[in-house]
């Protein structure tokens, strides 16, 4: 189970393109070496982005895979894309009961040629297919920037790269967020007010 930065999740509220954070050309057509620190604060940004396509997921119902793609577990895999800093990859883990099974297949067909192989890959590809067009379509409708990585080891994988949007839910637990504190700082300021013996004090009373 992943557990969300809400400090670091709040500063992407506001809307910040990741795009926009990479390197430009040079004038003999290169690209530019960036700094440290740029590096720095892109990948600060994009691991903010990271908790926010694994919270809009988690909202959604999606199981969350921490990044590594442990074994024995399944869901989304969700991670910053090392070392090129593009965005945040998204791709779909199996089950181990299908992973097992698969690998026990090929190895008894090393060279996949058997009618079972054949099954086995289009029951993934087709899984792949599937969850990658629904994961696209859940994080389009929260207001996420996502298109295909085009990576031949992981075809179905897409590329998260910023924020259009707030999702509505957010957008509203955000606003009751500020509303309780608001209303909390009130009632200190008022218990403050109450309790300060001196009407001329700054601090405690307001003007």
């Amino acid at each position: 189970m992943f557990r969300i930065n809400w400090t670091r999740f709040r500063v992407i509220c506001a809307d910040f393109a990741v795009t926009g954070l990479v390197g430009g050309a040079c004038e003999d057509g290169g690209m530019t070496e960036e700094p440290p620190e740029v590096d720095s604060d892109r990948r600060f940004r994009l691991e903010t982005l990271c908790d926010v396509v694994q919270a809009e997921l988690a909202a959604a119902g999606l199981p969350v895979v921490p990044g590594g793609r442990p074994t024995g577990v399944a869901g989304a895999v969700v991670s910053v894309d090392l070392p090129d800093l593009r965005g945040v990859l998204v791709d779909w883990q199996e089950h181990a009961l299908l992973l097992d099974a698969g690998q026990e297949a090929w190895a008894d067909d090393p060279h996949r040629e058997g009618d079972e192989c054949a099954a086995f890959s289009q029951l993934m590809s087709a899984i792949g297919e599937a969850m990658a067009e629904a994961i696209r379509k859940i994080l389009t409708a929260a207001g996420l920037e996502v298109s295909r990585t085009d990576n031949d080891y992981s075809p179905h994988e897409l590329l998260v790269t910023r924020r259009v949007a707030p999702s509505v839910w957010s957008v509203r637990r955000d606003a009751q967020f500020t509303r309780r504190y608001d209303s909390m700082r009130a009632a200190w300021n008022a218990r403050n007010a109450a309790d300060c013996p001196n009407p001329d004090c700054e601090t405690h009373h307001s003007r």
